[in-house]
């Protein structure tokens, strides 16, 4: 058989094909000038089966219509030529008019893709109307595709045709092109009266989730939008079907739970500000076995004895929002009502209550962006500070700012575990696609850090710095660290390096929280003079009589280099947490010196600076650096992540794409 052969005829095609996209190949045999039917009759010509045809395969057989199968279709197609051949002069009247595509404006030369079900025909059926309307029907949705077409419970294809920014196409908008090119005859024979039914069918079928799903996609549809954020991850389930419906109902789950499945079956959204920090996620799983209310002895949440529970929203690894409910009811007794709770693993019922209902959860949720926590942002805790999330919230809230480009030569600012760092941006370096690359992404930027190292960092993780804040001031000034007024300079260290927070131990010893950050703001002067100048700091204020260790307030100006991590000690530092943290600063600037030019710890400094530091306890790891007779190794940090071959970049810096600086 050949392509010719079936000009002007009536074939039908069933079964599952495996090399084949059953859309696909009725459209393409459309442009052959074939007709495609829906259903096997006598006036069928050929037949094509794939795997488990069912009663289309037997009624061919007692007709007695010839039967073709997947591999004599595809040899068919591909030996086909590029358009189809004239009609001979015999060929009978009723050959279809897609032998010569009719010309569709709107539709003609575009690449088109269908998906969803249609309320006026099946997807085959739109496939041959497209054919001819000049069309070509594509598969899956490429860099090649014009338009999506979609219909009820579109699905993936929908998701990534949104991001693509492909363009979107409805059934009603494809019919009113297509009836304006006269495409369709029969079939579209009263299309706006039946869109117009089923329109009215769906708003009186629509419930309160039915609105809130549909909230919830032009939401999504928003954050694509902004110039200020990335999508990372979009992934919107179809409806649920009968099947896991039935299995929710039996389970007697809140009714708002049932119609939030009939409308999606789970979905997850995750997005991050272009310039950090601050991002958003929601993961509403779909239905499964674990889709249900369990004791305790199941998520260890402490919610209590007589209480069951289920996971809704998994917002963070730390913590997530669960329906919890009476663990007994009567026999037979209506779905229980379900408390919304937002709580952290094993608080239970300290957790806190998120919304009174699924539709009011969600459009929470999207007020506050998905930011992690954002249940609990906003509210009083004398515990804990959600300072960094509500900063999102707000900055989510507020118009959206189009990032900054960072070039060579930009001040650049960037995350590491609690603390933070600047530097200066040495070049951009984009790395090829790999698995390596999957969680830092492909961007990265080569930055010399304040405080000594060149490394390279990932863009999403790096912001340019805008404006002068403490910190710029302090790195900048030239004049001595000893001020007049004192207490203010004090204030301005605070809101330069942090408060002390922690120790940890690294490659350069234990060193405090705030230290890497009191080396970018020492490390514009040479070495020997910032110890004395910090000496001289902790000399005045023992002289002034100010108390070190005494918790003392900070006023907040906006001006700090991390308002969380100030929050989080409710604006509140000791003088003696600064002078640790410059002590800290220039042991990490020793290492630096000490490598850079070459000599041991103890040429660094003058003698008469060793001895004063000799007075201070917390002085003595730095201490031991500048008596030391070995050259000082430079500072290696051992929360660097990929290498940097292994990534693609161009040299052996470090990777600092770790969880921890």
């Amino acid at each position: 058989m050949k392509a010719q052969d079936l000009i002007g005829k009536t074939v039908v095609l069933t079964g599952k094909f495996s090399d084949l996209d059953r859309a696909e190949a009725e459209a393409a045999l459309a442009r052959l000038g074939v007709t495609i039917g829906s259903g096997v009759t006598k006036a069928t010509h050929v037949l094509f089966v794939g795997e488990r045809a069912g009663s289309k395969l037997a009624k061919a057989r007692t007709l007695g219509v010839e039967v073709r199968d997947e591999a004599a279709l595809k040899l068919l197609l591909s030996a086909a030529p590029a358009a189809a051949p004239a009609a001979p002069a015999s060929a009978p009247a009723s050959t279809p008019a897609s032998a010569t595509a009719v010309s569709c404006p709107g539709l003609s030369g575009k690449t088109v893709v269908l998906t969803g079900t249609f309320t006026l025909m099946k997807r085959a059926e739109a496939a041959r109307l497209l054919a001819e309307a000049g069309a070509t029907v594509g598969s899956s949705v490429g860099k090649s595709t014009d338009i999506l077409i979609y219909g009820d419970d579109a699905g993936s294809k929908l998701e990534a045709a949104r991001g693509r920014g492909v363009a979107l196409m409805t059934e009603a908008e494809m019919v009113a092109l297509l009836t304006a090119a006269g495409i369709g005859g029969g079939l579209l024979a009263g299309a706006d009266d039946k869109l117009a039914r089923k329109a009215a069918e769906d708003a009186a079928n629509a419930t309160e989730m039915t609105r809130v799903v549909a909230e919830l996609r032009a939401f999504l549809d928003q954050l694509r939008a902004r110039p200020d954020i990335t999508v990372t991850v979009a992934e919107l389930g179809r409806k649920a079907g009968k099947a896991k419906l039935d299995q929710l109902r039996a389970l007697r789950v809140p009714q708002d739970l049932v119609d939030l499945y009939a409308e999606i079956d789970g979905f997850r959204i995750e997005w991050r500000f272009i310039e950090p920090p601050g991002e958003g996620c929601i993961r509403v799983p779909s239905v499964t076995q674990w889709t249900q209310f369990t004791g305790d002895d199941q998520h260890y949440m402490n919610f209590g004895d007589d209480q069951e529970a289920m996971l809704l929203d998994a917002i963070t690894a730390e913590g997530n929002t669960w329906l919890v409910r009476a663990r007994k009811a009567p026999r037979g007794s209506s779905p229980r009502d379900a408390s919304i709770i937002f709580a952290s693993a094993a608080e239970g019922a300290e957790g806190i209550t998120a919304a009174s209902s699924l539709p009011e959860y969600f459009r929470a949720a999207m007020a506050s962006g998905f930011v992690p926590y954002w249940p609990r942002c906003f509210k009083a805790n004398r515990y804990v500070s959600y300072a960094t999330q509500e900063a999102a919230v707000t900055r989510f809230r507020a118009k959206p700012v189009a990032p900054t480009p960072i070039v060579a030569g930009t001040r650049v600012e960037f995350e590491y575990f609690s603390e933070g760092g600047r530097g200066e941006a040495l070049g951009l370096h984009e790395v090829p696609d790999s698995r390596n690359a999957e969680f830092t992404g492909r961007e990265f930027v080569r930055v010399r850090l304040d405080e000594g190292t060149v490394a390279w960092l990932p863009q999403k993780w790096t912001k340019a710095l805008a404006g002068r804040d403490a910190y710029e001031r302090l790195r900048e000034a030239e004049g001595p660290l000893v001020v007049a007024d004192l207490s203010a300079r004090f204030d301005e260290l605070a809101r330069a390096i942090g408060p002390l927070a922690h120790f940890a131990g690294g490659p350069v010893g234990t060193l405090p929280s705030n230290a890497r950050r009191a080396a970018g703001v020492l490390a514009t002067r040479p070495f020997a003079d910032a110890l004395r100048q910090v000496l001289d700091l902790r000399d005045a204020a023992v002289h002034a009589r100010l108390e070190l260790q005494e918790s003392r307030p900070l006023t907040q100006t906006g001006d700090e280099f991390g308002p969380a991590e100030l929050s989080r000690f409710s604006w509140r530092y000791s003088l003696s947490g600064v002078l640790t943290g410059l002590l800290g600063g220039l042991q990490v600037l020793a290492h630096h010196e000490s490598a850079r030019r070459g000599v041991p710890g103890r040429e660094l400094v003058p003698s008469e600076l060793s001895a004063r530091l000799a007075k201070i306890d917390a002085a003595a790891e730095l201490r031991e650096r500048l008596a030391s007779a070995e050259v000082l190794a430079a500072p290696k940090w051992h929360h660097a992540g990929s290498d940097a071959a292994e990534l693609g970049l161009p040299s052996s810096e470090p990777v600092l794409s770790g969880t921890g600086f």
